[in-house]
């Protein structure tokens, strides 16, 4: 009657749950109620189930702890004269351990009962051990066997259950702690030393969190402020290399224009000068011509001289149609063109490039001569020596 209660009680107050909130609540049949105010998106949906299912796997109820302890206590180092005593110590602790909003659990999971007290936010593996006593060992009268047939000396003492008990709680292997009957106390007049050594560790452990929990923050803050230092030096660097690459861009077309234009120039004055000097040898065909008395000479030489005036006409630049045209004149390199003049400078992104590594040479290089070239060189027509001298000039 007293759970059914509880439980109208739970579900009239599903009504008054905040905006965006329902309330749930575990333990209908039996156990402890558990409640829960979860958000309607969800969220907290996860964080519930866990907790439902890990109640689900213990048994909280200190009777039904008691009970499963006394039908197995092979967990603990204790005779059957002190049992009845173990359980009213765990039972004491567990009353004690609910005034102070903790509990007394045991694991379903576990084969052996073994109760796990929680206080604090913390949770203990709680134990029992019977302290043994020597005793002096009476030896068998005459006529009776010994134990064992290879048994030759007879043990002058052995270990009894001495009545008196050990307390360990452990969390892990982090931290333990033991009380024992003493000749002054008994364990049932140490709960409170219990509980306020439990109490300070859980505060120890508490402090140990914040400070650990602050440290990280201080190791956060400082580490985002590096990383900020360091994505701001970033960004600098990126500025400072595309404002370079922008000015070596800039004064690299500069360059490369009038490079292109000296070019394009001086070729055009060769060609011009060229063309100049072949219709004058032309012309010297002509009167040679003129002077002929043969006249199958007179006609191969005005062939020659034919000829000579269209080669001529085609490498004159002044002539219509040839290459010093308005739109080679203002057209602007762009791209691969501009990588001589970049000072190493990549013409497409604003990033250094590593210069071209040559080749090995897979043979002892040959000695070098003076006015020697082996490079092949355009054989076209050119008014000054550019390398190796034409055939026809040599």
């Amino acid at each position: 009657m007293e759970r059914a209660r509880y439980r109208r009680g739970f579900d009239a107050a599903r009504t008054w749950a905040p905006s965006g909130y329902h309330l749930k609540y575990s333990g209908r049949a039996k156990g402890d109620f558990f409640l829960g105010l979860l958000r309607v998106t969800g969220e907290d949906d996860t964080e519930w189930n866990r907790i439902r299912l890990q109640r689900s796997r213990t048994i909280t109820d200190i009777d039904e702890v008691i009970a499963g302890v006394r039908t197995d206590h092979s967990a603990f180092e204790i005779s059957e004269d002190v049992l009845p005593r173990v359980l009213s110590l765990i039972r004491i602790l567990a009353e004690e351990a609910l005034s102070r909003h903790g509990d007394m659990a045991v694991s379903k999971k576990r084969r052996q009962p073994q109760p796990m007290l929680t206080v604090h936010g913390r949770t203990y593996e709680l134990s029992f051990r019977e302290r043994q006593k020597q005793v002096r060992c009476v030896p068998p009268q005459k006529g009776q066997r010994r134990t064992y047939d290879w048994q030759r000396v007879t043990p002058a003492h052995r270990f009894e259950p001495s009545g008196e008990l050990e307390l360990h709680l452990s969390q892990g292997y982090a931290w333990k702690e033991t009380w024992a009957d003493t000749t002054k106390k008994a364990l049932e007049a140490q709960v409170d030393t219990i509980f306020r050594a439990v109490k300070k560790h859980a505060e120890e452990q508490e402090r140990a969190r914040l400070e650990r929990e602050s440290e990280q923050r201080r190791q956060r803050a400082e580490w985002e402020q590096r990383e900020a230092e360091r994505k701001r030096a970033e960004a600098e660097e990126r500025e400072r290399r595309q404002r370079e690459w922008e000015a070596a861009l800039a004064e690299a077309k500069v360059a490369a224009i009038h490079a292109s234009r000296t070019d394009r120039f001086a070729t055009a004055l060769d060609g011009w000068r060229l063309a100049g000097e072949i219709r004058l040898f032309c012309a010297a065909l002509d009167q040679a011509a003129v002077r002929a008395t043969e006249p199958a000479e007179t006609e191969r030489l005005r062939q020659w001289s034919q000829w000579g005036k269209e080669q001529a006409d085609s490498l004159d630049p002044t002539a219509e149609g040839r290459s010093l045209g308005p739109n080679e004149f203002s057209t602007e390199p762009a791209g691969d063109e501009l990588r001589p003049f970049l000072n190493g400078w990549s013409p497409h992104r604003p990033e250094k490039e590593k210069p071209p590594t040559r080749p090995a040479p897979s043979g002892p290089e040959p000695e070098p001569r003076r006015g020697f070239s082996d490079v092949p060189l355009d054989q076209g027509w050119r008014y000054q020596h550019r390398g190796r001298a034409q055939w026809w000039r040599r």
